[in-house]
């Protein structure tokens, strides 16, 4: 500590009042002489490292939070500057989140920049943020009566550097010039943004890069959730073509792809169920549907046996049900949309105590905790920012397929996994045979709402364009595309009955009717 700082001979309000303003300013110089300056100096002029945009960014938002600092040192405590260190410090928070967010999901030491004891720089300038919170707490939880600091000022406007604060000052000056001058050299002025992903530092014209990219975009609609910005996807209950974009066809003359066979209705039947069904199968000799968040279990006449009502935001939150397969010979595995997923099982004598956890409503015949059950979250890759509407499974492996959205109508991924352990095993978009894709067309306009497994194949249902592809998974193609009559306009399931015969589900006029199809 400075004497110069802190008299020892002052009262004892006026001593605590300048010990305040000496650790301002001691905390305004650590945190531009450390994190900022070794960035600058070591990282910067000597390792090479040049900072991104939202390197800059949390760099700058640290210097504003140091300079706040010393302008309280220098002005006296005013809520102005206090308003503004903490608005700086969030800013700062905000950027680094960003950063860090993008960055969170990837492989053991995958990242971006240098490390620091391991740790990406990202992730060290949201320890610095917390820091300048936790420490402005401290101080203020130890500092003067407010009234001490009006007194201290003694009718002054501007209170007198010592020899501390002003050497404070003087550093980080020098420590922001610095940062100033190699800004100019990596980012250039304005319109120049700086790169998102900087080449090395260098002082050679040759190698230096202004680039004005970071615009791009900016104007074309802002998120806070960037790229995923995604829109729910189209459901039985909740159609939502409109915000997706998208303008659904039952015309499969208008398909993407080449029909091989077109299917026929040989049977319809009204299910006399209020509500839409957004998916059906056939297990274990039973009817199971859903219906956003609730499972319904019909006898072969569709009288409704038992049911229940999952609590979506348990644990691992489950987005509205679009599959539901069988799952270790007596149990099931039901699927939401955002790929989240309950393993579940009937049990008349369940739990309730227990049970409760999982469902709204039958948790006193129905089990989601127990051996072997319990939700989970699958992960992928390809299918990593698009929705799923349908599961089917083979008895070793799952399938999920992808759904064309607001941000992406090109992309359709087939994701596999083992029953197992729930892990990715594979991802692919099925190659046509024979040329069978149009010119210029894209298997990602379908809008797959199914999956069904028969026979070694996938059969997938898109309710566009009323086709389905038949796939083979082991090889990854599509052998042979179906489709179906124009009069089924919202087909939402497909499974085999138990003469194989295939059958699709569709909501449509505010009825549940099904349709038997033949060649």
């Amino acid at each position: 500590m400075s004497e110069t700082c802190v008299n020892n001979a002052c009262s004892k309000d006026a001593c605590k009042v300048k010990f305040f303003y000496f650790l301002m300013a001691l905390a305004g110089l650590v945190l531009i002489l450390f994190p900022v300056g070794i960035a600058n100096v070591i990282f910067g002029y000597i390792m090479g490292d040049s900072p991104c945009t939202l390197c800059w960014g949390q760099r700058q938002a640290m210097i504003f939070i140091g300079v706040m600092a010393f302008f309280i040192v220098r002005y006296g405590l005013k809520g102005k500057y206090l308003a503004m260190l903490l608005i700086m410090t969030a800013f700062g928070f905000y950027q680094s989140f960003a950063q860090f967010g993008m960055h969170a999901h990837r492989d053991l030491d995958q990242g971006f920049s240098l490390q620091v004891f391991g740790i990406h720089t990202y992730f060290w300038a949201e320890v610095v943020f917390f820091a300048v919170v936790f420490l402005l707490g401290v101080f203020f939880f130890f500092a003067p009566k407010l009234s001490a600091f009006d007194k201290e000022m003694n009718g002054e406007s501007v209170r007198k550097w010592c020899k501390f604060s002003f050497s404070a000052v003087l550093i980080s000056t020098i420590i922001v010039a610095s940062n100033v001058v190699q800004a100019f050299i990596s980012t250039g002025i304005p319109p120049y943004t700086g790169q998102g992903d900087p080449v090395r530092f260098s002082l050679n014209p040759k190698f230096i890069i202004w680039s004005t990219d970071g615009w791009n975009g900016k104007f074309n609609g802002f998120s806070v959730l960037g790229k995923r910005d995604v829109k729910a996807p189209d459901y039985a209950f909740a159609p939502n073509e409109a915000k997706l974009g998208i303008t659904f066809s039952n015309d499969s003359n208008n398909a993407p792809v080449a029909i091989d066979e077109a299917l026929n209705v040989s049977k319809e039947q009204k299910i006399d169920f209020a509500k839409p069904l957004n998916t059906l199968a056939s297990i274990n000799n039973e009817f199971v549907a859903s219906s956003k968040f609730e499972v319904f279990f019909f006898d072969k006449d569709f009288k409704l046996t038992s049911d229940f009502e999952i609590d979506p935001y348990f644990s691992a939150t489950i987005d509205p049900i679009v599959g539901i397969i069988p799952y270790m010979q007596d149990k099931y595995m039901l699927i939401g949309s955002n790929k989240s997923l309950l393993r579940f099982g009937k049990n008349e004598n369940a739990d309730e105590s227990l049970q409760w956890a999982d469902f709204v409503r039958g948790y006193d015949k129905f089990e989601g905790q127990g051996k072997g059950l319990g939700r989970g979250r699958l992960d992928t890759v390809r299918a990593k920012f698009h929705h799923i509407q349908s599961l089917a499974s083979d008895g070793k492996y799952f399938y999920t397929a992808s759904v064309p959205n607001n941000k992406d109508k090109k992309s359709f991924v087939i994701s596999k996994f083992s029953l197992s352990d729930r892990v990715l095993s594979g991802e692919f978009t099925p190659q046509m045979l024979d040329n069978k894709l149009k010119e210029n067309r894209s298997l990602g306009e379908l809008y797959v709402t199914a999956l069904a497994y028969q026979d070694g194949l996938l059969y997938a249902l898109s309710k566009n364009y009323n086709t389905i592809l038949v796939i083979e998974p082991k090889d990854e193609v599509v052998i042979r595309t179906l489709s179906f009559p124009a009069n089924i306009t919202n087909a939402r399931s497909l499974f085999f009955d138990e003469d194989k015969k295939l059958n699709i589900l569709s909501y449509q006029n505010g009825e549940n009717l099904l349709f038997t199809l033949s060649k």
